[in-house]
């Protein structure tokens, strides 16, 4: 049996997180729980079930990880010239050492802003594909689609106001059941696309 957690939202959401299937643990939402009709409720937690089957938690928790390690090359680079930025307004004496620790911090800084950007395409783009499969293994496990789209249909009918209340979950949109925050990438195909291929 997976340990189910609540958290105490009200926006309609859920999610699967951990390493492996010994490991894993579902999520949902206060809003989910109170807000969606049993057999809607039971289309979502097939669908999250389906990613603890795929693997997909695995995925999607590398694939943070990449982006994330790839993020702090950019951090540190940032550091760098703040550091050196710093220093030279106290010293004005020319110093070839400095300028050279200025470059390595300018390319680290371009390198990894680079490597996040093009992580963070390969990450919504690999989520949105496992959301479709995962739609498609809920309506297996259930035998019953209408439901989970019925869930979506209510989600898609609370817009933007379903979304997390707090904005830290932007960076692991890609772990829930719909979009939890707004991010400049999708990490989630289209509700109505969801809803017609159910």
């Amino acid at each position: 049996a997976l340990p189910i957690y609540v958290m105490e939202d009200e926006s309609i959401n859920a999610f699967a997180a951990g390493n492996s299937p010994r490991d894993a643990v579902l999520g949902f939402t206060r809003g989910a729980i109170d807000g969606l009709t049993r057999d809607e409720l039971q289309g979502v937690v097939a669908h999250e079930f389906s990613h603890v089957a795929h693997g997909d938690m695995r995925l999607n928790l590398r694939l943070a990880c990449a982006v994330a390690g790839v993020m702090v090359i950019a951090l540190i680079g940032r550091g760098m010239l703040h550091v050196l930025g710093n220093a030279s307004r106290r010293s004005s004496r020319k110093n070839d050492g400095a300028a050279a620790l200025l470059m390595i911090g300018l390319l680290l800084l371009v390198v990894g802003a680079l490597g996040a950007f093009f992580g963070r395409i390969l990450q919504a783009a690999v989520s949105r594909q496992r959301e479709f499969l995962a739609d498609a293994s809920a309506a297996q496990y259930t035998r019953h689609p209408a439901s989970l789209a019925s869930a979506l249909r209510r989600i898609a009918g609370l817009g933007r106001a379903n979304r997390l209340a707090t904005e830290s979950a932007s960076g692991l949109n890609h772990f829930f059941f719909t979009s939890a925050a707004s991010t400049w990438l999708a990490t989630h195909p289209p509700i109505e696309e969801r809803i017609r291929r159910l």
